[in-house]
């Protein structure tokens, strides 16, 4: 991928619902296992780290807020 796409693809995962990252990430898994270029393979595969890594993040301020509140009320 090149630059412009990688951009791209940041701002979908800054951007994105859990539910869009779900599908695109399930949408690259079924593409991964049709491709057989080394290059483009590793480009997917980080691409799949980066949206389980984004959803992680997302999960852990989620619980963080939820505690932060639970110790205010």
């Amino acid at each position: 991928m090149d630059k412009e796409e990688w951009k791209r693809f940041f701002r979908f995962i800054d951007e994105g619902s859990e539910a869009e990252l779900q599908l695109r990430k399930d949408a690259l898994a079924g593409v991964l296992q049709k491709v057989t270029d080394p290059g483009v393979r590793s480009d997917i595969r980080r691409m799949l780290r980066l949206i389980d890594e984004e959803v992680l993040i997302r999960q852990n301020l989620s619980s963080r807020r939820q505690v932060r509140r639970s110790k205010s009320a």
